[in-house]
């Protein structure tokens, strides 16, 4: 089309987004694992936003480049081929080994969160019991990780909507494409971005959860995507410098918070500028030629492959540290929480090779047909809430029985 907008270029894969995934979920298991090493840890999902925003909105502009509109079935069904088997597998695993050894007065909590994970609504699960006293300290549950999920989710649903508002605007208007694409993912952003400073103040953990005040990290992403074609002609000497610089920065813009913050009731507001920037920098910077620079850290072998297992190893680290203590009757020594990091490694590794690969590479019997890929959903979506709908009861059962719950 005449005016189509920029478009990057990620149809191989980018070694930096790859280190930027393995350095996110490094940081969220760390957090996890060992808080005083990495007590702001969790800033690693504002790497993951970023990154998503960029690559969804690259992927979308690319669409938009070579059919002048976006598919949304078919951009829908892409996205549940990468997202949803993993995930529906974490849940469908949780499930079982809440029954097998949670104790009974967690079973409701446990799988209340379970349903809203499968539905990705967890992220306003947690904003809703944050907002009552008797649960605004949100005891962990296995499956609490998820907020995260769910707010990409619910981003991956707007996003290409926004985008064909502004091909209908274009297609009435007839201004260029890329500027109304500006205007309109810049103004949400920057609405996005008001509201989190405004809703920080007034209530940290809302802002925390809640897809408003995050959907501005996924634009700064997408704005990113925008500027492709001034980013891919800055290729003088000056420029690899400069990137060479950009590079560091952003590693040290996400890294030095991460080790260092500690104020979570003034997160996220405008502390979150630093992962975000850094991670913006490390995009934009890419891989870097000069012999100073960054390339060869993020080119080893063992950080692009975290990053190639950083989906399946954020869904599965988390439970595996909170079961763990459950089955063993005692909080995790460190010799113990290295096991563990190992053991999710390589059910990670696991997981990505038979449970995402097949789908979203439509290979084999599993992968290539979307029936299938449609029915195996449904019957674990069907699973995990029939288990959360009943095993509740179950529970306050057994323990009225056993004298410890309320008598009607």
């Amino acid at each position: 089309m005449a005016s189509s907008p920029a478009v990057p270029s990620t149809t191989t894969v980018r070694p930096e987004i790859q280190a930027l995934r393995a350095v996110a979920v490094a940081a969220v298991v760390l957090h996890h694992g060992w808080p005083a090493v990495a007590p702001a840890g969790y800033m690693g999902v504002d790497v993951f936003f970023v990154v998503s925003g960029y690559l969804i909105t690259a992927l979308l502009l690319r669409e938009v480049h070579r059919t002048g509109g976006i598919s949304l079935r078919e951009f829908y069904v892409r996205r549940a081929r990468r997202i949803l088997p993993a995930a529906m597998a974490v849940l469908l695993a949780v499930s079982a080994a809440t029954l097998a050894f949670a104790p009974y007065r967690d079973w409701a909590a446990f799988f209340r969160e379970i349903v809203a994970s499968a539905f990705y609504v967890e992220n306003w699960r947690l904003a809703a019991d944050s907002q009552s006293p008797a649960s605004a300290d949100l005891e962990s549950t296995p499956v609490q990780h998820f907020w995260s999920l769910s707010v990409e989710e619910q981003f991956y649903l707007a996003w290409p909507l926004l985008i064909l508002l502004a091909l209908w605007i274009f297609h009435r208007r007839g201004a260029p494409l890329q500027r109304i694409l500006w205007i309109v993912l810049g103004t949400v952003s920057v609405l996005s971005f008001a509201w989190s400073l405004v809703l920080t103040v007034d209530d940290h953990n809302l802002a925390y959860f809640s897809t408003l005040s995050r959907a501005w990290e996924f634009g700064a992403g997408g704005l990113l995507a925008l500027l492709a074609t001034r980013v891919a002609r800055a290729t003088g000497a000056h420029w690899k410098i400069a990137r060479s610089w950009a590079s560091w920065t952003g590693i040290a813009l996400i890294a030095v918070p991460i080790i260092t913050f500690q104020d979570t009731e003034a997160f996220p507001g405008l502390w979150v500028l630093l992962p975000v920037a850094g991670t913006l920098a490390i995009i934009w910077a890419g891989m870097p030629e000069m012999r100073w620079s960054t390339a060869r850290l993020v080119g080893l072998r063992p950080v692009q492959w975290v990053g190639d297992i950083s989906y399946s190893l954020y869904l599965w680290h988390w439970p595996i540290f909170m079961f763990a203590p459950m089955i063993t009757g005692v909080p995790s020594p460190p010799a113990l929480m290295v096991a563990l990091v190992g053991f999710a490694l390589v059910v990670s590794a696991l997981s990505k090779r038979f449970i995402e690969d097949p789908f979203r590479r439509r290979v084999g019997p599993v992968g290539s047909h979307p029936r299938v890929l449609a029915g195996a959903l449904a019957f674990a979506l069907a699973g995990v809430v029939t288990l959360g709908s009943v095993a509740p009861g179950i529970a306050a059962e057994e323990l009225v029985c056993r004298g410890q719950g309320p008598r009607d």
